[in-house]
């Protein structure tokens, strides 16, 4: 006998909130008709000063943060940034509110102010906050008190992936580096964590630990095409050229619009045409809604609305093999998948787990799966559009 996964979609997790605050309040005027005396309204004699209006009251800080967050859902990242800017002058120093200011700003291009922000002492002591694993877990959606109570409560995975996006854009390699390990180290099962390190390392001059990277982001994530491609590279480099062609072919099966690996399938057919460079990019497409610095959405902890839900249309429940049974105990994972346009899972974001409680390879198995399965994408006034949904995974061993 096999022992098997049962997946279960969830639904959506981003389902509400695509309007923009509006400052101020909005009155509404009711007319009411009287008859008699009462009903005449008596102007003020000639002269009569006019009473003053009471002054407008500034927000408050928890009103100002909800708006930032409300302006970041709807994609309005440059008046996001505004906002928390005049929120940041309000309250005490907090490292969540720094590094949501700082993801702002990256995302509006003020790389240099993020980088500023990035490294800042407030940031550094974040990152080396020796958290507990149960704060081992994303921002939930509705995360804007943790920007004004004065202390850090997020995971410093966050400003670690942080500094490595940045600062491989700003050609700071190895930066990009060290900070890639660090993130790397609180998301080791993580594909997309392996492959950020691997790109900076290759860039940075560390060869080997970018070898070494590009082949464990590629077994750890099955669903990456540009570990895949990345782990094609380094098979070209070293002379094994059919391997090589293997992993080209994987990954433009796993996007059929990804150029790279196209070219390079074709060029490492040729003979004395030497590898190709290691790209810059660290993740591209829809794929780039997982960089927290990148503008592309939606992003996992936005709230964004669709009339309807992405649904599941085909699931294949794939075995586990034999030789892991009794290596998974019975529980439940909640892997949350981004949803294409097209209906496929275009990304995922592994959470946290332990790997006593769910195995490696087992783990493998279930991001295996993902590839067969297909959903109806989510619509919103009548067209599909990307987004997010929770997948129920039942261990039963």
């Amino acid at each position: 006998m096999m022992a098997l996964l049962a997946l279960v979609l969830l639904g959506a997790t981003t389902v509400a909130a695509a309007t923009a605050p509006v400052s101020g309040k909005t009155t509404t005027t009711r007319s009411t008709r009287k008859t008699g005396a009462a009903s005449t309204a008596k102007a003020p004699a000639a002269g009569t000063p006019r009473r003053a209006r009471p002054p407008v009251s500034r927000k408050s800080a928890a009103q100002m943060a909800a708006d930032a967050r409300a302006l970041e859902e709807v994609g309005a990242y440059g008046q996001a940034r505004q906002t928390l800017r005049e929120l940041r002058g309000r309250v005490a120093p907090d490292a969540d509110l720094e590094l949501a200011l700082a993801l702002d700003e990256a995302r509006t291009g003020q790389l240099d102010s993020a980088a500023a922000r990035l490294w800042s002492p407030l940031l550094s002591k974040a990152i080396d906050d020796s958290m507990p694993l149960s704060r081992r877990v994303p921002y939930p959606w509705q995360h804007e008190g943790s920007w004004i109570n004065g202390h850090f409560d997020g995971w410093h995975w966050y400003v670690a992936r942080a500094r490595a996006e940045l600062a491989a854009r700003l050609g700071r390699w190895a930066d990009a580096r060290d900070a890639a390990r660090q993130a790397v180290a609180a998301r080791e099962r993580c594909g997309k964590e392996w492959l950020i390190l691997a790109l900076c390392a290759g860039h940075a001059g560390d060869l080997e630990e970018a070898e070494r990277a590009a082949y464990a982001a590629a077994w750890r994530d099955p669903t990456l095409p540009e570990a895949q491609y990345l782990a094609g590279l380094f098979e070209w480099r070293a002379g094994r050229r059919m391997v090589a062609q293997q992993a080209f072919r994987a990954a433009v099966a796993l996007d059929s619009s990804y150029r790279e690996p196209a070219l390079a399938l074709v060029r490492s057919r040729l003979p004395g045409v030497p590898p190709d460079t290691l790209p810059v990019e660290l993740l591209g497409g829809v794929r780039a809604a997982g960089l927290l610095t990148s503008p592309v959405r939606p992003k996992r902890e936005e709230f964004v609305q669709a009339d309807v839900a992405a649904s599941i249309l085909h699931q294949e429940i794939l075995p586990l093999p034999d030789s892991l049974r009794g290596k998974v105990g019975p529980g439940e994972i909640y892997l949350p998948v981004l949803v294409d346009e097209r209906g496929r899972a275009a990304l995922h974001e592994l959470p946290w787990s332990n790997a006593e409680r769910l195995p490696d390879p087992v783990l493998r198995v279930v991001l295996e799966s993902l590839l067969n399965w297909r959903f109806s994408p989510a619509i919103r006034l009548g067209k599909p559009q990307r987004a997010w949904a929770n997948i129920r995974l039942s261990l039963n061993p």
